[in-house]
């Protein structure tokens, strides 16, 4: 069974000085939200939309891996604008350079949160199906006991 969050929404608010964003992620029934601030510039909803994405996927998958947001951009190819993030992973032993897209198709906003969790999914998946959701007996029928 695949392990992946799923976007259940993107909020998004500016005064003056800053952008903030809120973005929750949920996993079967379990929730989180993240959210960040970014000073106010022509693309601070996009960094922050990033940034709050990360801080969710952090809320499950914990303190041993740390994700930096390295770039956040749109990028206008073929019909549809993009949006490119990359991103650093650490994880105590390593630093790997990732990255993710999504167009705009709709919602600009989504299309960050989306691009951030298409840059991390295949790292993050197989940690939530070993820590969020342990294999139930029936799922382990026929594996080796070691």
């Amino acid at each position: 069974m695949a392990s992946r969050l799923k976007l259940d929404w993107v909020d998004c608010s500016a005064d003056a000085h800053r952008a903030l964003a809120r973005v929750q992620l949920s996993l079967d029934d379990d929730a989180r939200t993240g959210a960040a601030t970014a000073p106010m510039s022509e693309t601070a909803w996009q960094r922050a939309v990033a940034e709050a994405t990360l801080r969710a996927i952090a809320a499950f998958v914990g303190g041993a891996t740390v994700f930096t947001l390295d770039s956040v951009a749109e990028v206008r190819t073929g019909r549809h604008p993009l949006i490119v993030v990359t991103i650093v992973m650490h994880d105590g032993r390593r630093e790997v350079f990732l990255s993710g897209t999504a167009p705009i198709m709709d919602h600009p906003h989504a299309a960050v949160a989306r691009a951030v969790l298409h840059g991390l999914n295949r790292w993050t998946e197989p940690w939530l199906q070993r820590e969020v959701r342990p294999a139930s007996p029936a799922d382990r029928a026929g594996q080796a006991i070691h």
